[in-house]
């Protein structure tokens, strides 16, 4: 009978061993998705690409172009008075102007900046 009984507390002791490892499994990933950082990490912009980004920080790339010598509309790319942060790996100038059709900003050839907020004003991106 002592055998039994034996048996019997292994078998329990069996599963609650397998019992708290699926707790601390759904646990640990439970833990591990709410420290998952919420930002995305930085984009990165292809050789010879002009890139502009939605938020700071090289986030959100919402237009890139390899083009000289034309200019985009940017609110067709939801960038209107919201470029973030850009990086310029053309051998270009690319400049920026406003409705008016006056130059607001530029970027120079092989310039970046993961944070462009405080410029404004631009409507328009032309490329050399």
């Amino acid at each position: 009978m002592a055998g039994y009984f034996r048996l019997q507390t292994e078998e329990v002791i069996t599963m609650f061993r397998r019992a708290a490892t699926a707790v601390a499994t759904v646990a640990l990933t439970a833990t591990g998705v709410a420290l998952s950082p919420t930002a995305s990490a930085a984009e990165p912009c292809r050789a010879g690409g002009l890139c502009l980004y939605r938020n700071t920080g090289f986030i959100n790339m919402q237009f890139v172009t390899e083009r000289r010598g034309q200019c985009w509309d940017l609110g067709d790319y939801g960038l209107e008075n919201a470029v973030f942060s850009y990086r310029n790996n053309m051998s270009v100038y690319a400049r920026f102007y406003n409705d008016a059709g006056s130059n607001v900003w530029n970027v120079r050839n092989g310039g970046s900046s993961s944070d462009s907020s405080s410029f404004s004003g631009e409507t328009w991106v032309c490329t050399d």
